[in-house]
């Protein structure tokens, strides 16, 4: 009797111990999926996509400034803009002079020389420097502006009508007559040298009739011909 208890004690016993095994067995197994799933996965060590750049991160061509976004030299400084070294000797050599039928002349008078001009002098033509338009009316104005620069002499030369204030208005020349008339504005103030009348008038017509093809002088001061005025002496 006592033996059949005693086997059916220790297979009871061995029957809970087979059993608390295989409960520790799912405990264990539980624990250990929990950790496993608990536990990162390689994948998730990587970097994110942002961190690694991608090559379609990189500019392309398209995405670049293109030539035009930065101006060359060329393109701000035209070629034409700089003088070659042929161009320079043109550029920076002075303009030649008139001479003879080119240049524009005005008269001084030259004193004291025994000469037919007014009392013992010399008319005496200067040259301006200036060419001839082929324009008579534009250079005769040219001309009569530069005599009444207001300037007593120039070296030797006197210029008599230095005190007056008079300028050309108007110039009309009649190709066909020879004829050309002036009006001139201002005053003539007189030097009180009884000969500087003469002179004036002389060196003011001469300088006028330098121009071919006139025959005539005609001039208006104001309402009076200059010529009256030069030669009453009032």
């Amino acid at each position: 009797m006592n033996k059949k208890i005693d086997f059916l004690y220790r297979r009871s016993l061995l029957v809970n111990t087979v059993f608390l095994l295989a409960v520790a067995g799912m405990v264990v197994g539980c624990k250990a999926s929990a950790f496993l799933a608990s536990t990162p996965s390689p994948t998730a060590t990587l970097l994110p996509p942002t961190v690694t750049p991608l090559p379609t991160a990189t500019p392309t061509a398209t995405e670049t400034a293109t030539p035009t976004d930065t101006p060359t030299v060329t393109a701000t400084l035209p070629p034409t803009d700089t003088p070659t070294p042929s161009e320079t000797p043109t550029s920076t050599a002075p303009p030649p002079t008139p001479s003879g039928e080119d240049a524009i002349y005005v008269y001084y008078i030259l004193l004291k020389t025994g000469g037919p001009i007014a009392c013992g002098d010399s008319l005496v033509k200067a040259n301006t420097g200036i060419w001839r338009s082929g324009d008579i009316e534009a250079d005769v104005r040219t001309a009569l502006e530069r005599l009444f620069f207001k300037r007593k002499s120039f070296g030797e030369l006197y210029n008599p009508v230095y005190l007056s204030n008079m300028t050309v208005s108007s110039v009309d020349f009649n190709s066909y007559t020879g004829l050309i008339s002036l009006q001139l504005d201002g005053t003539y103030v007189r030097s009180g040298d009884r000969c500087d009348d003469r002179r004036v008038h002389d060196q003011i017509w001469s300088t006028i009739r330098q121009f071919k093809g006139i025959k005539t002088v005609y001039i208006l001061l104001r309402t009076a011909l200059l010529g009256d005025i030069l030669a009453t002496g009032k």
